[in-house]
């Protein structure tokens, strides 16, 4: 499962079951935890899913356990890429890394957090030759690339080719 950031190019995965609604909510619950919630509010106010099964109970997430509402959960309209087309540019670099032709059952979270390190370490000119990384830390601080196990990469070290 991806997460993106389309204001500044910015994406990271959480390893998930596939097809497993309860998996997703899973990771996404953990992530939380992790972030807390004055970081949660602040990185996670609205959230766009596509429709795939996957998110099914993504809803549920929006609600604290207090009764209060801290997230807003949208989805996609179906077959219409459109509505997050910034995150399916962005997963052009992801399928460098993972072509389509190739298993996934390998993967790490380690794996996926070394791949998300080498995108978002890769300078973009549309954010005038800024990283993904470097924006987010400006915006969000470098407390949450470490929580989410995101580095910055040295420019000569980045490296877009596959994992598997």
């Amino acid at each position: 499962m991806t997460i993106s950031f389309p204001a500044f190019n910015f994406q990271f995965g959480l390893l998930i079951k596939k097809c497993s609604p309860t998996s997703v909510n899973h990771a996404v619950t953990q992530l939380f935890d992790r972030l807390g919630p004055e970081l949660v509010n602040t990185i996670f106010p609205i959230n766009l899913c596509d429709n795939g099964i996957e998110f099914s109970y993504f809803h549920q997430l929006e609600d604290d356990g207090t009764g209060l509402r801290h997230i807003k959960t949208f989805y996609t309209t179906p077959y219409r890429a459109t509505d997050k087309a910034p995150a399916e540019r962005n997963h052009e670099f992801v399928r460098y890394c993972l072509p389509k032709s190739k298993s996934l059952n390998g993967l790490t979270q380690s794996i996926i957090d070394d791949m998300f390190s080498h995108i978002n370490s890769y300078i973009r000119f549309s954010k005038g030759d800024k990283t993904p990384y470097n924006l987010v830390k400006a915006r969000f601080g470098k407390q949450f690339l470490d929580l989410i196990n995101i580095v910055r990469i040295p420019n000569k070290k980045v490296k877009l080719v596959s994992l598997v």
